[in-house]
């Protein structure tokens, strides 16, 4: 019943697509919730009911092909070194996907294919991205149902805590307690309403992100307490789900964050966050001082040595049993393994060794590359200051945010195959380099001024790549 409810409502969105690709957008975040419960009330909790959301997707792009087409003519123009980047990576991809067809035989087609699509997904939703965003207001308005989205379906994971006996709770086709075991210390790993904590630690980390950007954004306003609750909210999540990468997706955030906007940061938005921070103390004083909860404050603390690990990934491992050309695609792309059964070679959780195994050294150069030319331009546009339409603000937040998601992903690649975020991950990339052109796109009829700036800080043109 609930699996054809789903689909109803599936449909229905599909459908609303072709009418309002733009609002449909958000309608993936609300089948990003609800899709793990369903999967797991479904008899056998059938893999591809995770994917279905895809087929909404397709429905937007197909909404959205103009416009897409267009803004991807734009985007060429504006980032010429960053398309070819693209384009190269996506040929790299085809060769490891033959490379994939020659390690498993052409039999097991399906799973060099589903890896390639899940390489795709987030730079066509980062061209979605950049078409879809029109002005600041919506991607607040994006950022804001999303919170609220999140904030209720992290009630999941207080009641899977308690034990409160429900199929909706806990890792997806899994009974029993899911145990991580560090020295002299076991962790309960939780999942909540979603289908693994790896999954729902990412969605936990973008709800205490989001609450702390807003609360530097609203200052000493009656909106920063909810922001706050919403943000410690977020932070108690992350701590009781039992996945440290989730505090490292909030650190990364908050010190990229602040890197780039603190000389702007002003006295009130100093005063909200050194409230937020008292009560982040205070909720680390609860957990630390009781005994049940006293595990997940001792385990979060990492040392040097096992951050080191887990960002490498497995990465020298790899080139030693596979070679430098790896294993090509659909090795390590989590969710094969149900084609490839026991023939399936892949164990890399991290991103580096992912890509590694998948796309081989050749792919990884191609990849540390254009991460460079990105991360040379994003910083560029981080720079602009205060346009009609967009704020720097909105640009830092972005950034900061891409680069926390870019951290999780050397830390879990695996998460990433979900693909609600890899679809959100994309989508931000896209929105970070469309904040820059805001101004442009406002129609004559809809100029807004743009907010004071100082005087030692003029409006500067879009830069172009080079």
């Amino acid at each position: 019943m609930a699996l054809a409810f789903y689909l109803i409502f599936l449909g229905t969105a599909c459908a609303y697509a072709l009418v309002d690709w733009r609002r449909a957008w958000l309608l993936v975040m609300v089948c990003g919730v609800i899709q793990d419960p369903v999967r797991k009330l479904t008899p056998g909790s059938p893999v591809w009911i995770s994917f279905a959301v895809v087929v909404l997707y397709g429905a937007i792009l197909f909404g959205a092909r103009n416009e897409m087409r267009a803004h991807a003519a734009e985007f060429t123009r504006r980032f010429k070194s960053i398309s070819t980047g693209i384009t190269v990576f996506i040929v790299l991809l085809l060769i490891a996907a033959l490379n994939g067809l020659m390690t498993y035989g052409f039999d097991k087609w399906a799973a060099p294919a589903i890896s390639f699509v899940t390489y795709v997904i987030p730079v066509v939703a980062a061209l979605l991205g950049y078409t879809w965003l029109q002005r600041e207001e919506m991607m607040l308005r994006f950022l804001r149902l999303y919170s609220g989205i999140t904030a209720v379906a992290l009630i999941g994971t207080v009641l899977e805590y308690v034990r409160f006996p429900s199929r909706l709770l806990g890792l997806v086709s899994f009974e029993g307690d899911y145990i991580r075991h560090l020295p002299g210390i076991q962790i309960r790993m939780l999942s909540g309403l979603y289908r693994s904590p790896d999954v729902m630690a990412w969605h936990a980390g973008m709800l205490t992100v989001i609450g702390v950007a807003m609360v530097l954004r609203t200052g000493l306003r009656r909106q920063t307490l909810i922001w706050s609750a919403l943000a410690v909210w977020g932070f108690f999540n992350c701590m009781i789900g039992g996945r440290r990468k989730a505090i490292a997706f909030v650190i990364v955030f908050c010190v990229v964050f602040l890197w780039r906007y603190i000389m702007r940061v002003k006295p009130g938005q100093v005063f909200a966050s050194l409230g937020l921070l008292l009560f982040v103390g205070l909720v680390l004083n609860v957990l630390s001082s009781d005994e049940g909860t006293s595990v997940y404050t001792r385990s979060a603390v990492a040392s040097r040595g096992e951050i080191g690990q887990r960002f490498e990934g497995g990465m020298m491992q790899t080139f030693r049993e596979n070679g430098y050309m790896g294993a090509g695609l659909g090795t390590a792309t989590q969710g094969v393994h149900h084609l490839l059964g026991q023939n399936s070679i892949g164990w890399q959780e991290g991103g580096l060794g992912k890509v590694a195994i998948e796309v081989g050294l050749p792919g990884l150069i191609a990849l540390f590359v254009m991460v460079i030319v990105v991360g040379r331009m994003l910083l560029i546009l981080t720079r602009i200051p205060d346009v009609p339409g967009s704020s720097q603000f909105l640009r830092v937040t972005l950034f900061a945010l891409v680069n926390a998601n870019i951290a999780g992903f050397l830390a879990s690649a695996q998460a990433y195959n979900d693909a609600v975020l890899a679809l959100t991950a994309g989508f931000l990339v896209g929105g970070l380099f469309a904040s820059a052109a805001l101004d442009e796109r406002l129609p004559a009829t809809e100029q807004v001024p743009a907010p004071a700036q100082p005087e030692s800080s003029p409006l500067r043109p879009l830069p172009t790549a080079p």
